[in-house]
């Protein structure tokens, strides 16, 4: 989502205007109360927090998807609130005022995108909204694992190098092996090939499962969620995320642009 705002901004130009005898070139995207990049940051995260907030569903990511393009294409004449929820505890201020029978009084706080601007994002949206590509997300799966033990496999058998069928599953028996048991599993094939090994070919199956098992460890534990809101907040200073026991989602969550 992120890449997609911030390419169609570098390509949508409308002219050049020349400033101190420079040409400097207009992009009818960008600009105040337009994609900027704390909108283009925003829109990201809450695409993000639709998808693992809501990855029971294909239908509820889907709509969680969209409930943040209406809520920002809204004005007091048009409000386009549908599918915020409803209800006085409605992160959504005009869901809020319809619960306490008050929109006649109501007033946006925050300005909608204009016009030219959901024009040209609402593809985006369409794009990363459709049903194939959602229904790949249900769960909150990752594709971490699959990656790894490919890794492994091409280690063994290098894709550069010809090799037949059989080599490669060679390559994916052993590969599946080490990465369910671990360097020990080696031995195991050592021991069924009638090839002795000693203890220093222990020590180092040891030592090698240890250094992976260590390193998993601080990797995950610099993809925590806490991690990735404290980088994302010392990075962009906009938006407030809070842990994962009370996770405040929404596209109303920071209207004060």
């Amino acid at each position: 989502m992120g890449t997609r705002l911030r390419e169609i901004v570098k390509k949508t130009v409308v002219d050049t205007e020349t400033k101190g005898g420079k040409k400097i070139k207009r992009k009818s995207l960008s600009g105040k109360g337009k994609l900027t990049a704390k909108i283009i940051d925003k829109l990201t995260v809450y695409y993000g927090l639709a998808i693992r907030c809501h990855s029971d569903s294909v239908k509820n990511m889907k709509n969680a998807i969209w409930t943040t393009f209406f809520h920002y294409s809204s004005t007091d004449e048009n409000p386009q609130h549908e599918k915020c929820p409803s209800g006085a505890d409605s992160w959504c201020e005009w869901q809020k005022a319809a619960a306490a029978n008050a929109l006649d009084s109501f007033k946006h706080t925050y300005c909608a995108l204009p016009k030219d601007v959901l024009d040209a994002i609402k593809p985006i949206y369409e794009d990363l909204s459709k049903d194939a590509l959602l229904e790949r997300c249900v769960g909150g799966f990752t594709q971490n694992n699959n990656e790894s033990l490919n890794q492994l496999i091409w280690k063994i058998s290098p894709k550069h190098l010809s090799g037949t069928s059989v080599v490669v599953e060679i390559a994916a028996y052993v590969a599946a092996s080490v990465f369910n048991e671990g360097s020990f599993a080696l031995l195991t094939f050592m021991q069924d090939m009638k090839i002795s090994s000693g203890s220093s070919a222990h020590d180092w199956a040891r030592s090698t499962d240890s250094t992976r098992i260590s390193r998993a460890e601080q990797e995950a534990e610099r993809q925590t969620k806490e991690g990735r809101i404290r980088r994302r907040q010392e990075q962009k200073d906009a938006l407030d995320i809070i842990d994962d026991s009370n996770i405040l989602y929404g596209p109303g969550i920071d209207d004060s642009v």
